[in-house]
């Protein structure tokens, strides 16, 4: 089951909407290639989304340490 579900709007445009889920055995087979495209894709980006948020964490720990802090007032850095 995917968590969530492509909504075709009728001007043409899709929409994801993840708080509806979609069963397999509801898509054809050209759907449920597009469905597995869509969710590698929303995989990736939640990817990208942590390590962003894990390297925003680590600079922001990095800025509270003070070596680091006595290390910018001495030019070092």
């Amino acid at each position: 089951m995917f968590n969530f579900r492509i909504i075709t709007c009728p001007d043409g445009t899709q929409i994801i909407d993840s708080s509806l889920k979609t069963p397999y055995n509801a898509l054809t087979p050209n759907q449920m290639q597009e469905y597995i495209e869509i969710d590698t894709q929303i995989a990736f980006m939640e990817r990208l989304k942590r390590e962003a948020q894990r390297e925003t964490d680590r600079k922001r720990k990095l800025e509270r340490n003070p070596f680091y802090k006595a290390a910018c007032m001495f030019g070092l850095v």
